[in-house]
């Protein structure tokens, strides 16, 4: 009887380890959470889906990557910003990259 205790807590404490490692690689995803960086455009490039912004009277430069789901406001699209604008980027953090959200020109 022992034998059949010990076979079935291991077949137990297999399956509860199974489900919670499904559990785990099946868990959805949280949107990261929007940050917002305001200051002065350095450059824009539409080639490369790149924006680079200096926070003002700091020296803390972001280089942001836009892509099609960037919304913008203000501005028609990454090729209407312009070097020096002020403008204000909600970005995510995915990996290594600053996702921009939103890019919006500042008055």
């Amino acid at each position: 009887m022992r034998h059949r205790t010990g076979i079935a807590s291991l077949t137990l404490a297999l399956a509860s380890l199974a489900i919670f490692t499904g559990l785990a690689i099946a868990r959805p995803a949280f949107a990261a959470e929007l940050v917002e960086f305001s200051g002065t455009v350095v450059t824009a490039d539409p080639t490369a889906n790149k924006l680079a912004v200096k926070k003002d009277g700091g020296g803390t430069r972001f280089s942001f990557t836009v892509t099609d789901k960037t919304k913008f406001q203000g501005v028609g699209g990454l090729k209407d910003v312009k070097k020096d604008e002020h403008v204000v980027v909600q970005y995510q953090v995915e990996g290594s990259k600053y996702l921009a959200v939103t890019v919006r020109k500042d008055k």
